[in-house]
């Protein structure tokens, strides 16, 4: 029976071992499957871009040696290695009609070394040469690609040379660049002129600009196409085209250079002139300080009287009124320029459309407004005021839902003649639905009452921005697009818009950009767990797949340590009725043995007798029948007593 019970105890053991392992198991598989699916998200959101380009990679191109000097304002790469000016410029605008990559040869390069490792072969092409017959000899040239002059520089504040004065040029020292054709031609210049000069040649425009800076010559001979750097230009000469230059007979990749020049001229309209003015036309360019006349304007407003600014407090982000203080990108680059010129001003407040209005009409406490939409000088001419030069374009944008189908029934609309003539036109045949701003034009149609709204770019962007419902877009347009200047009153000083717009040439290139930033950047001050899920999407699935991969494993730990924990109490049980299983068969033995030892005890004393009496029995000679049941009551007792 005990070992039956054993058995039984070792069979149960088993059963469940096999149930805890089968468990196990599939916790595991559990485990590695939601790896799997996580390390496959994962994979496809962050490599599957760069499947795109390795696929844009593997296309063959003709690429090009082109020759890449260093010249400030043409051909200029910065430590990092990155290249822009207007020769770099060019033949990125030049690839996008030519299957074509480049490999820019030669910075540490003069122009000298340029032209023989051209005829060397050891570039294809170097751009900005000007047609002369001794090249003509050596390189074919393509359609011209630019048009610069010769240009005679002084330092900024050089006095005694006097522009067009040649009685002040005569003995300058000047720079030339070895190899330049401007040389000859500014000899000649200085012959029809009727001036000396002694010529210093140099092999790079840095070393010529090191030498006038430090006032080893007095005045650099180059070409217009070298950007100038605290240098005043004091004159011109020979305005001619340049080109590409190849290498003599290369027809092939003259041909290739011709027709994409052809494309650029067909397409991207005055592209010259584009690529001039980005790498050229600067702050540097311009003649920004103040002349005694307009100091004496500045000077004319204090704190005392300062200049009384108005601005439109209905166009967020581009202005509005925030608790009495005019705020907004117009507002901001206003202070900027004002700071710059030194102006006291003060901001006039109107809290509403109509108080604006009535303060432009107020000639008395306005003096000027700084958010005219003007198309041209004639409207400004008729009123007498003063107009600065444009600082800023807006262009419009279309706010709609996500779900928009494409067709306007209803826009929402401003009552005001000109914002009408938009929609009119954006939106022909369309109901319009009034609004008194802008916000709730953009807000009607979140709530579906219109199916878009027309505003300007940084107020469609501010408050799709700012939408935490996630179901507003909007649409940049490229046109129509509206010139914005500063105007002065009839009864102010028309010079003022002459200083406010040498501030406006003054400052960085991108400050509107960088002011709208502040405002139409979305900013999650009040932001709920709900709204942070419609705005990350994307981040939210992964961070659930992540939680989900972190929630299996602590279960499949909780589960694993439970099963152990009933495993081991499982054993403790069983090693408790194994001990109580020994105990009891302990006991049985114990109460075996002591029964037998009674058993003995009682039953040998007759035995010993029947035993004496058979033997004394046995020497009495007994017949034979009585001797064999002796013998076999003699074997009997023998066997039981052993």
């Amino acid at each position: 029976m005990y070992r039956e019970i054993y058995l039984t105890d070792r069979q149960t053991d088993r059963q469940t071992d096999r149930q805890t392992d089968r468990r196990f198991n599939m916790i595991s598989r559990a485990k590695k499957y939601v790896a799997v699916l996580l390390a496959f998200v994962c994979v496809c959101m962050i490599f599957s871009p760069q499947t795109a380009y390795a696929a844009e990679d593997s296309s063959q191109h003709e690429t090009v040696k082109v020759g890449f000097f260093a010249m400030d304002g043409y051909h200029v790469m910065d430590e990092e290695g990155n290249r822009s000016g207007y020769g770099y410029d060019f033949l990125r605008l030049m690839a996008r009609y030519w299957d074509v990559d480049y490999e820019y040869v030669g910075y540490d390069k003069s122009w000298d070394d340029m032209q023989q490792m051209l005829e060397d072969g050891e570039i294809d092409m170097v751009t900005s040469p000007r047609i002369t017959p001794e090249r003509e000899e050596k390189f074919d040239f393509s359609r011209p690609i630019g048009t610069n002059n010769g240009i005679l520089t002084v330092r900024s504040d050089n006095s005694t040379i006097v522009d067009g004065n040649y009685s002040t040029y005569n003995g300058i020292r000047v720079a030339l660049l070895n190899g330049s054709s401007r040389d000859k031609e500014f000899a000649d210049f200085a012959g029809n002129k009727g001036f000396t000069y002694d010529p210093f040649y140099f092999d790079t425009t840095e070393e010529m600009e090191e030498a006038l800076q430090s006032g080893n010559v007095d005045a650099i001979a180059s070409t217009s196409l070298r950007k100038t750097n605290n240098e005043r230009i004091v004159d011109k000469f020979d305005s001619s085209d340049f080109y590409v230059m190849v290498k003599k007979g290369n027809t092939e990749l003259l041909n290739e250079i011709n027709y994409a020049i052809d494309q650029m001229n067909a397409v991207e309209g005055d592209w010259k002139t584009t690529l001039y003015n980005k790498n050229y036309e600067s702050i540097e360019t311009k003649n920004l300080e103040y002349t005694e006349q307009e100091k004496s304007i500045i000077a004319q407003y204090s704190k005392d009287n300062p200049l009384h600014v108005l601005c439109d407090p209905t166009r967020y982000p581009y202005s509005y009124n925030e608790n009495g203080e005019m705020k907004g990108i117009i507002p901001d680059y206003f202070r900027k320029i004002a700071d710059y010129a030194g102006i006291s001003y003060e901001f006039l407040t109107p809290a509403t459309r109509d108080e604006y209005i009535a303060y432009q009409k107020n000639k008395e406490t306005t003096d000027m407004s700084i958010d005219a939409r003007l198309e041209t000088d004639n409207y400004a001419e008729t009123k007498k005021w003063g107009i600065t030069a444009p600082f800023i374009t807006m262009q419009l944008a279309r706010v709609t839902r996500r779900d928009f189908d494409g067709k306007i029934n209803v826009v929402t609309t401003v009552d005001q003649t000109a914002s009408n003539s938009i929609e009119d036109a954006m939106a022909p045949g369309a109901e319009k639905l009034m609004c008194s701003t802008r916000q709730e034009m953009m807000e009607a149609v979140r709530k579906g009452k219109a199916d878009a709204a027309f505003v300007y770019y940084y107020m469609a962007q501010a408050f799709v921005n700012s939408d935490t419902t996630g179901t507003m877009t909007y649409t940049l347009l490229e046109q129509p697009t509206f010139t914005y200047r500063m105007v002065i009153s009839s009864t102010e000083n028309h010079a003022l818009a002459g200083i406010l717009t040498k501030a406006m040439y003054a400052m960085p290139q991108n400050l509107v950009e960088d002011l709208a930033a502040q405002y139409t950047t979305y900013k999650a001050t009040e932001l709920t767990f709900v709204d942070w899920i419609r705005l990350h999407p994307v981040v939210t699935v992964l961070v659930l797949l992540i939680f989900g991969w972190l929630l299996t494993i602590m279960t499949a730990t909780i589960v694993r340590l439970s099963a152990r924990k009933k495993a081991q109490k499982a054993a403790q049980k069983k090693a408790e009725e194994m001990a109580e299983l020994a105990e009891h068969a302990q006991a049985a033995n114990k109460a075996k043995t002591a029964f037998l030892s009674h058993m003995s005890h009682d039953m040998r004393t007759p035995m010993n007798a029947i035993i004496g009496f058979t033997g004394i029995a046995m020497k009495n000679n007994p017949s034979d029948e009585v001797k064999n049941c002796l013998e076999k009551i003699d074997e009997s007792s023998e066997y039981y007593c052993r």
